[in-house]
């Protein structure tokens, strides 16, 4: 859908029917997916890797919700909202709407409820602390988020996530995109505040094949509003709804 100047609304237009989610900060990410790394038979390949720029929307205290945001097209910007508490969304917007918009009204035919399908993994997987890592003259801190199930992490081939935190911005919440390293922080909040510097994969036959790299982070004022009166619960289906099954298969996190 295309996003109509209408959807974005000025303030004295809010009514009090309306969940309102605020964002303080403006993440951005360069992403890098190694093509190569997907082909367990062979070193090398002649696909490039993909490169493209991801952001988010998020606020420093509360890292149950977060939108991400990246190019459709030289006019669009594809957007997925997710709030852990149970609701979703995707929509497109213009890109000078959603530049220059502090209101960003959602309608009720994109909300949709969110489930986490497996969120009984928290049992299956836990944050562990590893040596500090020097980037460019600077001290990480660093932790892995893997399998604590040695049968079942051979039997499927399961990767293992790295997080590089930034302790200078320990301002902010760790952002997590998936559900299962969330709920686990939820759990038992072993990771320290502060952003990612980089986040990455490693597949289980020890091959980099995803990274995020923070490129820079900028102190904003957006609001995203939905109505409360939307009745997105009866909407759920395989083919609307963000499923976690949608972004962290059984095989590997994203």
């Amino acid at each position: 859908m295309t996003l109509l100047s209408a959807l974005f609304m000025l303030c004295s237009t809010l009514c009090f029917s309306q969940q309102q989610y605020e964002f303080d900060y403006l993440l951005e990410y360069k992403i890098i997916i190694y093509k190569d790394s997907f082909t367990v038979q062979s070193s090398s390949s002649n696909e490039k890797n993909e490169t493209f720029k991801k952001y988010y929307l998020t606020n420093s205290k509360k890292n149950n919700y977060s939108a991400i945001i990246t190019d459709l097209d030289s006019l669009h910007y594809s957007m997925i909202f997710k709030d852990e508490n149970g609701i979703s969304s995707r929509t497109t917007f213009l890109k000078t709407d959603l530049n220059n918009a502090e209101f960003i009204n959602i309608e009720c035919k994109d909300v949709y409820k969110y489930r986490n399908d497996f969120k009984y993994r928290t049992e299956e997987y836990d944050f562990f602390k590893l040596n500090d890592t020097l980037i460019k003259g600077k001290t990480y801190g660093k932790y892995k988020f893997a399998s604590i199930k040695p049968k079942k992490e051979k039997r499927h081939k399961l990767a293992s996530k790295y997080y590089i935190i930034d302790r200078a911005t320990a301002f902010h919440l760790p952002l997590f995109e998936l559900s299962t390293p969330y709920e686990k922080w939820k759990l038992q909040k072993t990771l320290p505040s502060g952003l990612f510097y980089e986040k990455y994969r490693i597949d289980y036959y020890g091959k980099l094949n995803y990274k995020e790299t923070l490129i820079n982070y900028w102190k904003i004022d957006k609001k995203i509003m939905i109505n409360t009166d939307c009745d997105y619960t009866k909407k759920t289906s395989k083919k609307n709804r963000i499923p976690a099954s949608k972004v962290h298969t059984s095989h590997q996190m994203n």
